[in-house]
């Protein structure tokens, strides 16, 4: 599913969060599969709990999937995804930058 925010969109991904969840995916796994952050997931998950007919429609999605994930027969997929040692996101290295370090901080100049 693309980036639609409409309501419609929002549950039907919702509920396809939820059904990923309960059958034993993580929340970094799905985050990454829906290209959202795990917060989103997590959030998603406990939206559809409180909402009987779709937290029973995740159920029954859930329920209908296969055991292993096809293409998935071996670990190495999942090895595949694990960033290398050292890795660094470029938002990270973004946010390094954006803070600097005590002793480099620029000095505010009061204009006379």
């Amino acid at each position: 599913m693309g980036a639609d925010r409409t309501r419609t969109a929002a549950d039907a991904r919702a509920v396809a969060m939820t059904a990923a969840r309960i059958h034993g995916h993580s929340l970094p796994t799905i985050a990454r599969h829906f290209e959202r952050d795990h917060t989103t997931v997590l959030h998603a998950t406990r939206r559809i709990e409180k909402t009987p007919p779709l937290r029973d429609l995740a159920a029954k999605i859930a329920a209908e999937l296969p055991d292993e994930p096809a293409g998935a027969s071996t670990r190495a997929a999942v090895d595949e995804q694990i960033p290398e040692a050292g890795y660094r996101s470029p938002g990270a290295r973004a946010q390094e930058r954006a803070v600097p370090v005590a002793g480099e901080r620029r000095q505010l100049r009061v204009a006379r």
